[in-house]
């Protein structure tokens, strides 16, 4: 099954997507901040990585900007789960980035997740 890592500072909603996904056979990863994310998405080298956009340390977009220059990590695909306002310009902003294969809006049912990281792992 594939190995998923969550880059979220919402220990809560990460926490609980960590026992949906290893319930459902995956490998996941919980880290709660940008730079150790990108420090473990090059040592696990993870299938999907989920990705929140505010986090203290780094934001969303740095962080897949920076996922991007990594001989280890430009090719993995990041979906953004996020509860921030996510407008039109901020999209197309995203999409402008190799790796991002969507936006996924919190509150988000576990389920339509599991579905949105099946379908990125299918185009990877």
């Amino acid at each position: 099954m594939a190995t998923i890592l969550m880059i979220d500072d919402d220990r809560e909603f990460g926490s609980i997507a960590e026992t949906h996904f290893k319930g459902q056979g995956y490998a996941f990863t919980l880290v709660t901040g940008g730079k150790e994310g990108l420090s473990r998405a090059s040592s696990l080298k993870p299938d999907i990585i989920l990705l929140d956009i505010s986090m203290p340390d780094m934001n969303g977009m740095e962080v897949l900007r920076e996922l991007q220059t990594g001989d280890e990590t430009s090719d993995i695909p990041v979906l953004v789960v996020s509860g921030k306002y996510f407008d039109q310009g901020m999209y197309e902003l995203f999409t402008q980035e190799r790796n991002f294969r969507g936006f996924v809006n919190k509150p988000v049912a576990l389920s339509t997740l599991q579905q949105r990281v099946t379908e990125a792992l299918a185009k990877k």
